[in-house]
């Protein structure tokens, strides 16, 4: 059997029968995260909500969910989805990145690059002239990824953590719910494109959130 030629990589819509790699690739991610922030550990339920999230896309067109293959195989990952800011806001509509993933064996290879390409098309398809996201400080191979795309910064969060609380914080279980049945998946963390710190080529990064 002759080996499968180098970037001999598809991109294509996931569907249902995709989903146990979605979850694959998604659990891959967030577990890097962590890496960088136990506070973006995955909570104990996170299958049945992203699998909710999923269902949600598929029934509204919100958004997209890609995976890149390697023949049978899916070796990336990349989600969007159609943000809708506070009434506040003049400009309360884009489009938002919200995971992005490359193995680590096929990093260096351009996937994420093809990945990225379709997501962008999506958005444009969509209606949206603006696609945010969001990266964690200490991941560097992300933010360079994304710099050589031609993103750019636009704001920061920052964050104090105050001594061991008495209590437990209070919980708006009305907004607990939205989260609980699909809708903005990764609006409470934030984190959606990682990336190792390991030397990365020029067309491509290393792992993403």
């Amino acid at each position: 059997m002759s080996a499968i030629a180098p970037h001999a990589v598809t991109v294509r819509l996931a569907t249902s029968d995709d989903d146990a790699h979605v979850h694959s690739l998604f659990h891959g991610l967030h577990a890097f995260n962590a890496t960088l922030d136990s506070r973006f550990s995955l909570a104990d339920d996170w299958p049945a909500v992203l699998a909710d999230h999923l269902t949600h896309e598929r029934l509204h067109h919100h958004g997209a969910t890609y995976l890149a293959w390697l023949g049978e195989r899916a070796v990336g990952l990349l989600m969007m989805d159609g943000h809708t800011d506070s009434p506040l806001f003049l400009n309360r509509h884009w489009a938002e990145l919200i995971a992005l993933y490359v193995v680590p064996d096929q990093r260096g290879e351009g996937v994420a690059d093809d990945l990225l390409d379709e997501g962008m098309a999506w958005a444009q398809d969509h209606g949206y002239t603006r696609i945010q996201l969001y990266v964690t400080t200490s991941n560097m191979g992300a933010k360079r990824f994304y710099g050589r795309s031609r993103f750019k910064p636009i704001q920061e969060i920052w964050c104090y953590d105050l001594p061991q609380a008495s209590g437990l914080p209070s919980t708006d279980l009305a907004c607990e719910s939205a989260y609980a049945h699909g809708h903005n998946l990764l609006s409470n963390t934030r984190h959606h494109l990682t990336a190792d710190d390991e030397p990365c080529k020029e067309d491509e990064t290393t792992q993403y959130t």
